[in-house]
């Protein structure tokens, strides 16, 4: 699929369009996307006016509509809500949708109309690329039937931004990062929407393998005999009571010469979670296949990273296993001793995902990493206080939480502060250990991160990123169908551009 940006949308030869629509406020009319214009604008206007005040909002509507040469193509619109809230997350949402809209078609050159008040050129170019891979992405892996809509043969898409001036050099530069973000974020939906008996550990490992070898990317795997002679006793007592043998995958990118790492990813990496001795509920637990994509963000983002050669030094860890009961399962109250040298009361083996990045966080340290970032469908607590829109983050100093904020909000992902004070770290602290993996049900989001921070040493600028609300959708949207979304993978992407000096 090639993209590139043109002024306006050509009189023939496509065989689609999409047309973001606005509404500002009640009885306002319809205003088309900048980048429509003439006809095309008032086609797309009047359709928006048939459907409906807000009928469009999060979804589409189409007509056939006559070209010069009796060419025709779909009109498809897609309501875009008030232009002041307009940003980069309903960008690329509202271009995701308009393809959506198109599965099933035969569309093989597609014309896409852009806004770019208030988020500027390149942040709508790239958006826009990144909606279309978006919408490109199908999740229906293993059907046989033919009862399915098939993605459309999309080759070309034409990104028309309007008469507004831009360069060449520098839409060729937002089509690529665009590309590369979310190309990251659908290798990561791909890998979390596996059945957890096509992505065991090893398989994973293989993934990441293959990953490194196409960005350049240095790789290694610490097998379980030498994480037990390493000392990594919380990340192997999860594994405990799965006959699968558990990875712990490195994933190294050097952008520049110095030593050390300016920032570490850590990805939890439970491949699929029973719950272990202190065993789930049966309800949804086919669900928990998808309780490694912390780990396929963070891998995921490293070839986004390595792709667009930014100018930084990236160490990348996923301790990945299976928590599964067994006869040498990990049992409540058992203690073990993390990479850290802190002890661990289990209290909770459900409470795994916290044991794994204990150790994680512990080894990219050791690493040399200076900014630590994990990422984790840690807690069910989350989702109770964010609900299904909110990435909750932890950590500290303040400065680099809103670094992370920040990044995430010129991505187009949410994210929103937790707070994280003394009082829950002295909730984690055992009777007979240094730590307990389990304090209770109020403030278990927080109780997770405080767990995770014992093992942050005091000058590490860290953040802990539960995405237990937003790595998963359990129902379809008109903009992404039910299943996995590739949360962080943008933010993260974006973080490591900004340390680089390279945001846009």
């Amino acid at each position: 699929m090639q993209f590139k940006t043109v002024n306006t949308a050509p009189a023939e030869g496509l065989d689609a369009v999409v047309v973001p629509v606005f509404r500002d406020g009640e009885g306002a009319e319809p205003r088309a996307a900048a980048g429509a214009s003439g006809e095309l604008r008032q086609q797309a206007e009047w359709l928006a006016r048939e459907a409906g005040a807000g009928k469009l909002f999060n979804a589409s509507a189409h007509l056939e509509s006559g070209g010069e040469g009796g060419s025709t193509w779909r009109l498809v619109v897609v309501e875009a809500g008030r232009s002041d809230a307009f940003d980069v997350e309903r960008s690329w949402q509202v271009v995701s949708a308009g393809v959506r809209a198109l599965w099933g078609s035969k569309a093989g050159r597609l014309g896409v109309c852009l806004e770019t008040a208030g988020i500027g050129i390149a942040a709508a170019v790239q958006s826009a690329v990144e909606g279309v891979l978006f919408a490109m992405w199908d999740p229906r892996t293993y059907r046989t039937g033919g009862d399915q809509d098939p993605l459309p043969p999309l080759d070309e898409v034409l990104l028309v931004v309007g008469d507004e001036a831009h360069g060449a050099e520098a839409a060729h530069a937002a089509i690529a990062r665009g590309e590369a973000v979310g190309e990251a974020v659908n290798w990561a939906r791909a890998r979390s929407n596996e059945p957890a008996n096509r992505m065991t550990p090893t398989d994973l490992a293989a993934a990441a393998q293959d990953l490194a070898a196409t960005h350049s990317l240095e790789f290694a795997v610490i097998e379980e005999a030498q994480a037990a002679r390493m000392g990594m006793g919380s990340y192997l007592s999860v594994a405990r009571g799965s006959d699968e043998p558990a990875k712990f995958i490195v994933l190294r990118y050097r952008g520049r010469d110095a030593g050390g790492y300016d920032l570490a990813l850590v990805g939890k990496g439970i491949t699929f979670d029973s719950g272990g001795i202190s065993i789930k509920g049966s309800q949804d637990m086919h669900l928990m296949k998808h309780d490694m994509a912390g780990a396929a963000a963070v891998l995921g983002s490293m070839g986004a990273i390595a792709r667009l050669g930014l100018p930084l030094n990236v160490i990348c860890v996923a301790p990945a296993t299976e928590n599964l009961p067994g006869g040498h399962a990990t049992k409540p109250g058992d203690v073990f001793t993390s990479l850290s040298g802190k002890t661990v009361e289990v209290i909770n083996t459900d409470a795994e995902g916290r044991l794994v990045l204990l150790d994680g966080v512990a080894y990219v340290q050791r690493e040399g990493a200076a900014r630590v970032v994990d990422v984790a469908t840690l807690t069910g607590a989350i989702r109770v206080a964010l609900g299904r829109h909110y990435t909750g983050v932890f950590g500290r100093p303040d400065a680099f939480l809103e670094q992370v904020r920040r990044a995430g909000a010129r991505a187009g992902e949410r994210m929103w502060p937790m707070p994280l004070s003394d009082e829950f770290r002295e909730d984690m602290k055992s009777d007979i250990a240094d730590l307990r993996n389990s304090g209770g049900r109020l403030g278990g989001a927080s109780l997770g991160a405080a767990f995770i921070d014992a093992a942050i040493e005091p000058d590490t600028e860290w953040a802990h990123l539960d995405i237990a609300s937003t790595a998963w959708y359990e129902e379809e949207r008109s903009f992404s169908p039910k299943g996995s979304q590739g949360s962080p993978v943008r933010t993260l992407v974006e973080l490591a551009s900004s340390i680089a000096g390279k945001d846009h």
